[in-house]
């Protein structure tokens, strides 16, 4: 897990670098024969596999040009019979960075065009039926690839709907007008003093398990929001209750449990107030966590949240 969270860590600081060394591996894997081992390798296909592989090196700034000139160069390729190795993963590949940055509409008839032209250069070529199992699959991985494009673009707008819900949030925590605050940024750190602003009149319990370690500063900040706010509800809710409050450190983040043991029901309970639980799920959610709340089954309430923060993303 630590192995796969750098090389995220390094993909989102570094795209540009990640997509030149697909491109150059692709390349390389387009040299690869398909026809049987010993067939010579032509100018003409080194030249197509790099005007194919290449071209994914901008596929982030460029991805509707470049769709269409690694269809063009696989087509040619396979009518001109130097079609080797992978080179339709690049359509494939270029297709699913459509379907991330462009509208559904636009990324599904791009990668519609782009498989119709390549299966039909297959038929031509390889003298096969329409339907023939090999074209069928070709089409289908041309889908996929549209369909999980699409998939991720909408996970990142809904993410962006979330954190920036989390911002206009914050900025009403303080009226417009106002000067800043000067008390510290919230942060796992000041965790003890939260506490222990909280245990006056009522019990706190407070563990950590695991390695303490900074995290990323949205998710130190969602992490101490959600604790605060459990707080909260818990004082005005179920005055008097022991509360407990456990933050565990694992290598893929941090997950929270604020429980408390309820209290008598009040004939004339006060009116909730504060962010409410549906914006503490939208914190969590704002940075990839999940999280759940609900009575527990011996009396009282329960808060529970996950946030990813690998080790290697701390800032």
């Amino acid at each position: 897990m630590g192995r796969l969270a750098e090389w995220r860590r390094i993909a989102r600081a570094h795209p540009a670098v990640v997509d030149a060394l697909l491109a150059a591996a692709l390349f390389v894997a387009g040299l690869l024969p398909v026809n049987p081992p010993g067939a010579p390798l032509s100018l003409a296909a080194v030249l197509l596999a790099a005007i194919g592989s290449g071209a994914l090196a901008v596929r982030r700034r460029h991805p509707l040009p470049v769709l269409a000139l690694t269809t063009v160069s696989v087509v040619l390729a396979q009518l001109a019979g130097v079609a080797r190795g992978p080179m339709v993963l690049t359509v494939a590949i270029a297709a699913y960075t459509v379907a991330t940055r462009a509208d559904r509409r636009t990324a599904a008839v791009a990668g519609l065009v782009g498989a119709l032209a390549v299966g039909a250069a297959a038929i031509a070529t390889l003298g096969v039926a329409r339907l023939d199992p090999a074209v069928v699959v070709l089409l289908l991985w041309f889908g996929v690839a549209v369909a999980v494009g699409d998939a991720v673009r909408s996970r990142r707008a809904y993410v962006a709907v979330l954190a920036d819900r989390a911002r206009r949030v914050e900025r009403t925590l303080r009226p417009e007008g106002t000067a800043a605050p000067t008390e510290p940024a919230p942060s796992l750190n000041r965790l003890d003093a939260l506490v222990e602003g909280f245990s006056t009149g009522q019990p706190v319990r407070w563990t950590v398990a695991g390695q303490p370690r900074p995290l990323p500063t949205e998710v130190d900040v969602a992490a101490y929001r959600i604790i605060q706010e459990s707080l909260t509800n818990a004082h005005r809710h179920a005055p008097g209750a022991a509360v407990a409050v456990r933050l565990r450190y694992d290598p893929d983040g941090v997950a929270i449990e604020v429980r408390d043991t309820g209290a008598e029901p009040s004939p004339a309970p006060e009116p909730s107030a504060g962010l409410g639980l549906l914006d503490l799920r939208e914190r969590a959610e704002a940075v990839g966590g999940t999280f759940t709340a609900g009575p527990r089954p011996d009396g009282g309430w329960s808060v529970r949240a996950e946030l990813p923060a690998a080790e290697e993303q701390a800032e």
